[in-house]
């Protein structure tokens, strides 16, 4: 009798042994691990960087599989203004081509259980995941692009020329050594920077007849290296024409190029104006063309406006009688974009 009271103990001793470990392992699977978010992947249009000897062809082949969609290409990339000139550090945008980046989701809260009897029961809010970051910036065109625009000014801002160089040629570039004739007393310093320049011509309102300034070109810049009484010795520290003995200096000018969101909203800005030249003094224009406009910062326009082009209204048609002013619809012909707002 005592054997089988002790064998029951034993079975007991067992049972309860048998069920603390399956509470512990049944408490154990109940604090399961926070779930680890996973990573989101977000596409953004894909931007080449202009390498030496790259072309639109070589940029299409390589992304597009397809060499015959440069035009695409350049289609999509407004800023620039010739398909046979890009530059190394240019940043082209590939239409249909995009990168997979990863963004970092929202850590997933959890929530523990409490005691009803304490505090009440929270609601449950379902999170969601953060929106996927803005498309880079691009650059609205390139910086050769830029200075060799060249832009009307109202007034003569000459501070000085170049007027010798112990060189034997005319024609200078980058590193090489001119002389100025502006020194000490003109208030110029060792490591002074002017920007070189060039005046084209005076430009005339085609509608009002109105002088609208001097158009310039701007041709690159140096920097002082040597001062003396009133003149000084410079090294050319950019290039973007070909510079030459009697061209124009002014107070250096920062030619950053602007940067744009290729995605952002265009709203209009209810902004008018006329065409009243062309960089290469045509009558006519085309795609990539520079052309310059009578509206400016004063008139609320900035780098990256885009403005659509019309041809004139009221103009008198050929077989309209003499003096009298025919109505003539407006017709689209094509558009432009603000590089450098004045």
């Amino acid at each position: 009798m005592k054997r089988e009271y002790r064998m029951q103990n034993r079975i007991i001793a067992a049972s309860l042994f048998w069920l603390l470990a399956s509470g512990f392992w049944l408490l154990a699977d109940t604090t399961s691990a926070e779930e680890i978010p996973q990573k989101e992947i977000v596409k953004t249009p894909k931007v080449h960087i202009v390498k030496e000897k790259d072309t639109l062809w070589d940029i299409s082949k390589k992304y597009l599989n397809n060499p015959f969609k440069w035009e695409e290409v350049w289609d999509k990339n407004k800023s620039i203004a010739n398909p046979n000139r890009i530059y190394p550090g240019d940043n082209i945008v590939i239409p249909g081509a995009f990168d997979d980046i990863e963004v970092e989701p929202t850590p997933i809260q959890v929530v523990e259980e409490i005691d009803e009897n304490i505090i009440p029961p929270l609601p449950l809010v379902a999170l969601q995941p953060p929106p996927p970051p803005p498309p880079p910036k691009i650059p609205l065109t390139t910086v050769t692009a830029l200075a060799s625009a060249g832009y009307i000014i109202q007034k003569e801002i000459e501070k000085g020329i170049i007027f010798d160089s112990p060189e034997t040629r005319t024609i200078f570039g980058i590193g090489d050594t001119v002389y100025i004739n502006m020194g000490v007393k003109e208030g110029v310093k060792l490591g002074d920077k002017f920007t070189i320049y060039k005046p084209l011509r005076v430009v005339t309102h085609p509608i009002t007849y109105k002088n609208m300034g001097i158009l310039i070109e701007v041709l690159g810049e140096l920097e002082v290296k040597d001062v003396r009484e009133n003149s000084s010795t410079a090294n050319i520290i950019e290039s973007f024409a070909t510079i030459e003995i009697g061209n124009k200096l002014k107070d250096r000018e920062d030619m950053a190029v602007p940067m744009i969101d290729p995605a952002a909203k265009i709203e209009p800005k209810g902004i008018k104006g006329y065409i009243i030249d062309a960089k290469d003094q045509r009558d006519t224009v085309a795609t990539g063309d520079i052309v310059y406009v009578d509206v400016g910062t004063e008139s609320g326009a900035s780098a990256g406006d885009r403005f659509t082009i019309f041809k004139s209204e009221g103009q008198i048609g050929k077989k309209a009688k003499r003096g009298e002013k025919m109505e003539v619809p407006k017709v689209v012909i094509g558009s432009l974009r603000i590089i450098k707002p004045k």
